[in-house]
């Protein structure tokens, strides 16, 4: 027969086993492979004044199809004199509202569902959206159109579409037009292109930081093929 004092040890044992049997019962069992972080994006929000916007062969007007021209042509023919659209506080829409260089700053705001930009330029304001929708179908075509974007490690790709025609030169549009952008940072050490003189020189660059803006544009109703133009633009304090 059992000692007294075994018989207890093995009660206190038995107890030990039953109370970690409910502990761990309790205990919430981590997974086996944890989610990997959201990758983080370069911020790319801020206010931000184009001093500079250049074509890789250096030209200064895009290059219209022997088509696009007539129609530019045959629009312009109708009027005794087209006024100057920014005397009049008309926007231009895309591709203009990004290539302007005359000092008038774009703001920028980044979540992760989007990044809005709030131009000064005749108030225009363009969304991208960065949830992973497609460009809609019921969607009124406007002057800056709809955008969506994506991520290419640094850089932010925007594909623009859906925009209203424009029969003005330098950048006309129709229903077929379709802008393509990389945007990303770099330092003014790395740009090359020359301050536009038109830039205002009062408010100085906060630091050294600038966002490029790579552009092309296609439209076979008016282009020679795609225009690509560069965007430079330096970080302000407001």
């Amino acid at each position: 027969m059992p000692s007294r004092h075994f018989t207890g040890r093995r009660l206190v044992d038995a107890l030990l086993i039953t109370a970690a049997g409910l502990l761990a019962a309790c205990t919430p069992t981590p997974p086996s492979s944890a989610p990997a972080s959201a990758p983080r994006h370069p911020d790319l929000s801020g206010v931000w004044m184009a001093f500079a916007a250049v074509a890789p062969d250096g030209s200064r007007s895009p290059k219209y199809t022997a088509e696009g021209q007539a129609a530019l042509d045959a629009f312009k023919a109708q009027f005794s004199k087209i006024p100057e659209t920014g005397a009049y506080c008309v926007p231009s829409g895309m591709p203009g509202v990004m290539l302007s260089t005359v000092s008038y700053p774009v703001e920028l705001v980044q979540a992760q569902s989007r990044l809005v930009m709030l131009a000064e330029l005749e108030m225009q304001v363009r969304r991208v959206f960065l949830d992973g929708r497609s460009h809609p179908t019921d969607y009124l075509p406007t002057g800056v159109g709809h955008s969506i974007g994506h991520w290419e490690g640094d850089a932010l790709v925007v594909d623009t579409t859906l925009l209203e025609d424009w029969q003005l030169a330098p950048w006309p549009r129709s229903s077929r037009t379709h802008v393509v952008e990389r945007l990303y940072l770099t330092k003014r050490s790395e740009v090359s292109a020359p301050t536009n003189a038109f830039v205002a020189t009062v408010e100085k660059p906060i630091n050294d930081d600038v966002l490029v803006d790579e552009m092309t544009i296609t439209d076979p109703a008016y282009y020679d093929g795609p225009q690509q133009r560069t965007a430079y633009y330096q970080r302000m304090g407001d």
